[in-house]
């Protein structure tokens, strides 16, 4: 019995020995990785700085005091990131801000508070009260930053359900708006029939796009339905699409510029309240 307890024994001291000797070694280990994490943000290599942090996480769950460091190190990242960021956005969303004032200055907003939760930005040669019986493309964009294209057709029953536009063999077409669809709207009055179709951002299959880029080409329209209906775009149309596209893409900028900020901003409040 004094035989099995002084193996016991000794087996319990080398166990202990060796867990020292384990944890001397993780704890080593450890410190020289978070030597390089100093050394990689010294040199502003952030993102391997991340995986390395990452490694103590995963490598030592135990060390908890080298984890509260490397914790510390990626709020450092953090910091850092996130004031370049506020840096840059603000040293640019002024220039956007104002490209977006030039640009808006040639469209008026439209709002029927009754109908709508969002008011339309509308380029001033495509205001509807001066388009009702025209055949044309028209375009949008609303306070929600989404982009619509607008196919106004009236004449002859057509039922058109798409839209191409085409330079030459270069061409765009929209999806195909199937009539149960609510974004394809029709109706008939006195013999004249009235068909609109309303794109809202993908579903134009890059229309505006197009016309944007070919703006001072010859851009023939083709309406695809049980008819087809084909026409040319007027010059005051395709400078009207083409502006607010513009005006879409500005305002699509100013908005993620001050979403950035904002979650910069809120970040850099998380840790400095963190470490108080």
């Amino acid at each position: 019995m004094i035989k099995i307890n002084s193996c016991i024994f000794t087996l319990l001291v080398f166990a202990v020995f060796t867990s020292c000797n384990s944890r001397k070694e993780q704890e080593k280990q450890a410190d020289m990785r978070l030597k390089h994490i100093e050394l990689l943000i010294g040199q502003n290599t952030l993102n391997t700085a991340k995986i390395e942090i990452d490694s103590i996480h995963i490598l030592f769950p135990r060390l908890v005091e080298k984890r509260r460091i490397a914790a510390a190190f990626e709020d450092t990242i953090v910091r850092r990131e996130s004031s370049r960021t506020l840096a840059y956005c603000d040293s640019v969303l002024p220039k956007k801000r104002h490209e977006l004032d030039s640009i808006q200055v040639n469209f008026r907003f439209e709002k029927n508070v009754t109908y709508q939760d969002f008011g339309n930005f509308v380029y001033k040669t495509q205001l509807t009260e001066s388009n009702s019986n025209r055949i044309y493309l028209k375009s949008y964009v609303d306070e929600n930053n989404d982009l619509y294209l607008i196919s106004n057709y009236c004449g002859a029953k057509i039922d058109h359900n798409s839209v191409e536009v085409a330079v030459n063999d270069l061409l765009a077409r929209t999806d195909t708006l199937a009539t149960t669809n609510a974004a394809n709207h029709s109706f008939t009055v006195g013999g004249m029939r009235w068909e609109t179709l309303t794109y809202k951002n993908e579903t134009a299959n890059g229309v505006a796009s197009f016309i944007t880029q070919e703006v001072t080409k010859r851009i023939k329209v083709s309406l695809h339905g049980k008819k087809s209906y084909v026409y040319y775009l007027a010059d005051s149309d395709k400078k009207a699409i083409a502006e607010t596209y513009r005006l879409w893409i500005v305002k699509k900028d100013v908005t993620q510029l001050e979403k950035e900020i904002k979650k910069a901003k809120a970040r850099i409040a998380r840790i400095n309240k963190f470490r108080k």
